[in-house]
């Protein structure tokens, strides 16, 4: 099974446990539609840091590798001048 199908099938687990849950949640509709936009808040909120973070260590690993491509670059470039005199 892919990984993919594997993700999907739990979001749409997920998704029909949690309109269930609110089905036979022991609150009224307003208190239980506020908890769940909370929830949902605190969800997006981590996952928006957790996402900042992946582009922050992605954005610094290719400025890395940019800079190691610069240095042979260089390095290259003197041993054909060095090779052509």
């Amino acid at each position: 099974m892919s990984s993919t199908k594997f993700v999907l099938g739990a979001l749409v687990g997920a998704a029909i446990g949690v309109q269930i849950g609110i089905l036979v949640a022991p609150e009224k509709g307003e208190v239980t539609r506020k908890k769940i936009s909370k929830k949902s808040g605190e969800y997006l909120d981590d996952a928006t840091s957790k996402l900042n973070t992946f582009f922050d260590t992605l954005t610094k690993k290719v400025s890395d590798v940019s800079d190691e491509v610069d240095k042979l670059a260089k390095k290259a470039k003197a041993e054909v001048e060095k090779v052509s005199k």
